[in-house]
């Protein structure tokens, strides 16, 4: 039954800070990606990936 490990979960505003850009072009980019830049969008899929965010984050599936 091993650990008690602590889990960060990724919230958009780390998106944003990792990514260099506001959690309202975030949004937009997961949201509505044909409102924002191509690079905006680029920006913020790399960003997701490296901070582990999911959409699904926020909500509790147990």
């Amino acid at each position: 039954m091993g650990h008690n490990q602590e889990t960060t979960v990724a919230t958009m505003k780390d998106v944003a800070k990792h990514a260099g850009i506001s959690t309202a072009t975030v949004s937009r980019a997961l949201m509505n990606p044909g409102k924002v830049s191509e690079a905006a969008r680029y920006k913020v899929e790399q960003a997701v990936i490296a901070v582990g965010y999911s959409s699904h984050s926020m909500t509790n599936s147990s």
